[in-house]
């Protein structure tokens, strides 16, 4: 377990815990009082997003774009990675199972800085930066979605091109699902005064993934159809074709049956 406390607004303390085992977890639970089935849900690698409030501690799993480029298939917890957090007006605590680049860049340039006006400033940081893990994956999504409709509409269909289509339709699928269960954490983040606008961005940069990862899930789908519609046009100029070559040899086997 690799534990860093930073110090934010001067007094108020950020504890980012990464990989903890059970017994770790207890120690931190005991003294923050953390209740116990909050800290369970956060050992949990592949819990997906919630919020809870227990006990006067806000309790939220939110989940950003961390998939291995190599792996096949494509689901919600392969696509994603966890960050647990637990926070108060006292404090902020970050739990998660592998090193978070964004979390890094935030103590570097917000924290050591004394930028961070509040623990929900920080908050609104972090989700927002969170969100920001799948702009790129949905551009390359969108990129991948371009190439592919030129393959379609130049009638080059085989079973590679239903395949890259099927697997591009799961990851913008699975990436759609979970920004639509980060609505919930979002939705229940109580700002302090003056914290409006970074909450708008927050909600903005929300709406914008959704948009973008939904808008992949439509055209892969309208590809899919396309190319099935391609492929039964083929197969019905070939029916026609034997047809033709059917209906002229008719006459000679008629002939050669008297």
């Amino acid at each position: 377990m690799a534990i860093k406390e930073s110090l934010i607004c001067g007094n108020i303390n950020w504890i980012d815990i990464e990989a903890p085992n059970a017994q770790e977890m207890q120690q931190a639970s005991d003294k923050y009082g953390l209740n116990e089935y909050t800290v369970r849900d956060c050992l949990q690698p592949e819990h997906l997003p919630k919020y809870e409030f227990v006990d006067g501690i806000h309790f939220l799993i939110l989940r950003y774009y961390a998939h291995d480029m190599g792996k096949q298939l494509v689901t919600i917890q392969e696509l994603t990675n966890k960050v647990a957090i637990f926070y108060t007006d006292d404090f902020l605590i970050t739990i998660h199972k592998t090193p978070i680049p964004f979390l890094q860049l935030l103590r570097n340039k917000v924290v050591a800085p004394n930028q961070c006006a509040s623990v929900t400033d920080l908050l609104l940081r972090i989700v927002w930066n969170a969100l920001e893990t799948f702009d790129e994956p949905a551009n390359r999504l969108s990129e991948q979605v371009d190439f592919y409709e030129s393959h379609v509409m130049m009638r080059k269909l085989n079973s590679d091109l239903s395949n890259a289509l099927y697997k591009i339709k799961r990851e913008a699928s699975s990436a759609h699902k979970v920004l639509m269960l980060m609505q919930e954490p979002i939705n229940h983040i109580n700002i302090k005064k003056g914290e409006e606008a970074s909450l708008q961005d927050v909600r903005d940069q929300h709406l914008k993934m959704k948009i973008l990862y939904s808008q992949a899930v439509e055209d892969v789908n309208n590809l899919m159809s396309l190319s099935l519609s391609f492929s039964a046009q083929r197969t019905n100029d070939v029916m026609k074709t034997l047809t033709i070559f059917s209906v002229f040899f008719m006459p000679l086997t008629f002939i050669a049956g008297i």
